[in-house]
């Protein structure tokens, strides 16, 4: 088996997810559990239940993980469908009974694997008797039936109809080699995210959307928050935390070690309330060094100046159109973003590619209706400025991004252009 979980191309962060419960090895019930690691990492119900599967959850900001399609749930191996479910509701935030959403697969051998909880609508349009290929679509992690936030419930069962726990360990009296083709360590440590705001983040109430209330430009003097968002992390790992200046000097920097044993899912943030009012302006950057690896986002204190593009055309090109623009008004920006939105929507604009390959030309099939199209310029910290609006105000940052954007402009720029096309 291979891992069940995809993320889409819009979803940049080092990772996505969390592993909340195993295999209840125990067969006696309630709270008496052991995992395949001789844990307890797992639960049971005082009516008898014993949980079944693996489950893995969304981390962090569930629900817009799911809302935004985000995570996709693939066949872990090759196999064939013998079963489906769908049309269920999905955003059930407890284990209050219901249908869920689910594809079930056979494969070669025999063995039987569930893929639940999946997000209404979402499942694969191919047929029972169809077959899919390992890492093929089956649907989108979602929340339906007996569950309390969106995670893929995945439960497995060998040629004889046993049930199985993919995970090799001290304690699986259920099979002794894993099936995984590369096992995972029972702590799989990691960061998934990091940002920086101008606020906490809210997390929101079961079944909303949060918020990482996150930015990228500030003004000299401005509140901001650093946070980073953490899977399996444990109280024996430091994190190592830098802010540098443009030219790479050292800011500010700190360790930290989480206080309890053992977090699933934790976030960490720290925050001035009046940050660098001195400068200097430019792209800062905020580093975390955790268990061997270290991640970094850029951030703008001040002015930073970031490309605009002018002088867009659109010309049709049979059933095709064909944008085609001016260069960056900066040297520094090397290639260009390309966007599609709905006229009058300026916050909806989705990716329609996230390079050139630095031509400043390029065809693509429109979509029907009106819509307006942006070019933006890239370069390695920072994609540039989205241009203005018809009435001359900076155009809204949109909701599919490829890279971390700084809204600004050249003082010799001028404003990428709207287009539109006749609705068909």
């Amino acid at each position: 088996m291979d891992w069940p979980l995809r993320a889409s191309a819009d979803l940049t962060d080092p990772g996505y997810h969390g592993v909340s419960n195993f295999v209840d090895q125990e067969a006696g019930y309630p709270n008496q559990l052991r995992d395949y690691n001789c844990g307890t990492r797992t639960y049971d119900t005082a009516g008898g239940y014993n949980h079944q599967g693996i489950d893995f959850f969304l981390w962090p900001f569930p629900w817009n993980k799911m809302d935004d399609e985000e995570v996709a749930i693939v066949a872990a191996s090759a196999g064939t469908i013998v079963g489906k479910s769908d049309a269920n509701y999905d955003r059930s935030c407890a284990t209050s009974g219901g249908n869920w959403n689910a594809v079930y697969t056979r494969h070669g051998d025999g063995s039987i694997a569930w893929y639940g909880h999946m997000k209404n609508g979402s499942t694969t349009p191919k047929l029972v008797g169809e077959a899919v290929a390992a890492g093929e679509y089956l649907g989108i992690v979602g929340s339906s039936g007996n569950s309390t936030g969106p995670h893929l419930h995945l439960e497995v069962y060998d040629a004889s109809g046993n049930l199985n726990e993919p995970y090799q360990g001290p304690c699986n009296a259920m099979n002794v080699t894993s099936w995984w083709m590369a096992q995972r360590p029972y702590y799989d440590s990691a960061i998934n995210k990091m940002t920086t705001g101008y606020a906490p983040p809210d997390f929101g109430t079961c079944p909303n959307q949060g918020s990482a209330n996150s930015q990228i430009a500030y003004p000299r003097g401005a509140a901001v928050y650093f946070t980073t968002y953490y899977r399996d992390q444990l109280s024996s790992q430091r994190s190592d935390y830098l802010i540098r200046r443009p030219n790479g000097t050292v800011f500010s920097s700190w360790s930290h070690n989480s206080p309890a044993p053992h977090y699933s899912a934790s976030f960490w943030y720290w925050y001035w309330t009046s940050f660098a009012p001195s400068g200097p302006d430019g792209v800062w950057t905020f580093e975390v060094t955790y268990e061997g690896q270290t991640r970094s986002i850029p951030f703008i204190i001040g002015f930073a100046p970031s490309g605009r593009v002018a002088d867009l055309t659109v010309t049709r090109a049979g059933a095709d159109l064909s944008l085609d623009w001016e260069p960056s008004c900066l040297a520094s920006d090397t290639d260009y973003v390309v966007y599609e939105g709905v006229l009058g929507d300026y916050y909806g604009h989705q990716t329609v590619t996230c390079s050139t390959g630095g031509a400043t030309a390029y065809a693509l099939s429109p979509a029907a209706g009106n819509s307006y199209y942006l070019v933006v310029p890239t370069n390695t910290t920072r994609e540039g400025s989205h241009g203005l609006t018809s009435s001359g105000a900076e155009r809204p940052v949109g909701f599919s991004v490829c890279r971390a954007q700084s809204i600004g402009g050249c003082a010799t720029a001028s404003a990428s252009r709207e287009s539109t096309r006749d609705p068909e």
